[in-house]
């Protein structure tokens, strides 16, 4: 079954009849890669499709070699009903994750799994079209590595710093050149579905989705790299704002009394605090007062790079300036999370990212900053975590995107 392009294939079909067989097909494709495993009833009653008729295409399905059975599900009174889910192969995702100096990339089956060994490059993100064209062949290197057939591979999810608009298809930060849109830029090069999104919505999709098991409706992600990214989740729902924007809180002057100029030219900005930037020359700061300390022996081990991961690695290793480093960094991150608590009274607050990994030394100041900051009945519900996916979560974000948008044109276009 063909799947690359259900719109352009559904436009050559003559009868009303293969139209409609078609799109259930899809619909049934779209709930099983939602949802995982499933049984024909309960396809039935989640897709809105008569269950003789879902049985049927469940069959044609199997033919064709898209479905598979998998074992039996709970019996609900009489015999266990079987269970379906997608075979390994019937389509891949390949995911994109872009970070200022960084790019992952990694082909993903059908149910989610890694299928191809992930690949890491070093690039720069900037607005110049030869990063562009590096970042692409660098995906085409990558995919005919893969050996998969290229119709397998159906999709293709982006996640990315910046200022997106996903909708759009425009990075208002970065890849700024040329008069398409970037998602357009991309579909012409690769003649496959684009989904591309902001790197803290993707990754706190990818957590709400494929981290921890919870039964969270409202999820606040916060992600401490180089940058401070932010993604909303309400009624199980990412929310991106009226123009795509939703989560840009790293640039709120909540420390304007602070003469620390944000790159952004603002004073006192959460990001110029609290970053891994801001870690970083904190950290250089405090090698210049004590250059025989863990950490400045970790950085010259490093051929003097200085990253938000070294300071994280030192603090682990007992170094006391990191530590302390970190907790200031933790202490505005929790007054900065105290004011979304007020604002968005989340049931879960997701802490990410390469500075997380320092776990209780960042952990343990943004809940102190909490308790002083927020008020008791607003954080009474509100549980702090560390994210789950860890370094695979940017590689998540990309499979949670497309995720959570394949097929959607095609159905609420004929659905």
């Amino acid at each position: 079954m063909n799947l690359i392009n259900p719109n352009a294939l559904i436009e050559k079909m003559e009868g009303v009849v293969e139209i409609k067989s078609y799109l259930n097909k899809i619909k049934i494709i779209k709930n099983l890669y939602l949802k995982g495993a499933n049984t024909a009833s309960e396809i039935c009653n989640e897709v809105g499709i008569s269950l003789p008729t879902v049985n049927s295409l469940l069959t044609d399905l199997m033919s064709s070699g898209e479905v598979i059975k998998h074992g039996r599900a709970e019996s609900q009174g009489g015999r266990k009903p079987d269970l379906y889910r997608l075979a390994e192969d019937a389509f891949y995702v390949l995911s994109v994750d872009l970070s200022k100096f960084n790019m992952n990339v990694g082909l993903y089956s059908c149910n989610h799994t890694l299928a191809v060994a992930k690949e890491s490059h070093k690039i720069v993100l900037d607005n110049e079209k030869e990063t562009f064209d590096k970042i692409c062949d660098i995906i085409d290197h990558y995919l005919a590595k893969t050996g998969i057939e290229s119709d397998k591979i159906i999709a293709i999810g982006i996640s990315m710093p910046g200022l997106v608009d996903s909708i759009g298809g425009i990075n208002y930060t970065y890849f700024r050149f040329g008069k398409k849109s970037l998602l357009e830029n991309f579909e012409s090069r690769f003649q496959k579905k684009i989904f591309m999104e902001n790197d803290a919505r993707a990754m706190t999709l990818a957590e709400f989705k494929f981290g921890s098991d919870h039964s969270h409706k409202n999820v606040l992600g916060l992600f401490v790299g180089w940058g401070i990214g932010l993604g909303i989740i309400i009624d199980g729902k990412i929310y991106r704002g009226a123009s795509g924007f939703a989560g840009e809180f790293s640039h709120s002057p909540i420390f304007e009394s602070r003469d620390i100029t944000c790159i952004c030219g603002k004073k006192g900005c959460l990001e110029a605090v609290a970053s891994g930037t801001a870690i970083v020359k904190m950290a250089e700061e405090a090698i210049k007062l004590d250059k025989d300390s863990i950490l400045a022996r970790m950085v010259r081990d490093h051929e003097g790079e200085l990253e938000p991961g070294i300071v994280v690695e030192a603090a682990l290793a007992g170094d006391q300036r990191a530590i302390t480093i970190l907790s200031e960094a933790g202490l505005d991150l929790g007054r900065g999370i105290s004011m979304l608590i007020q604002l968005l009274n989340p049931e879960l607050i997701i802490i990410g990212g390469s500075v997380a990994e320092a776990n209780q030394y960042l952990i343990t100041p943004i809940q102190q900053a909490l308790n002083i900051y927020s008020m008791a009945k607003s954080r009474e519900k509100s549980q702090l975590a560390l994210y789950q996916l860890g370094q695979d979560v940017g590689l998540m974000g990309g499979v949670a995107v497309v995720n959570e948008q394949l097929f959607e044109d095609v159905i609420s276009r004929l659905g």
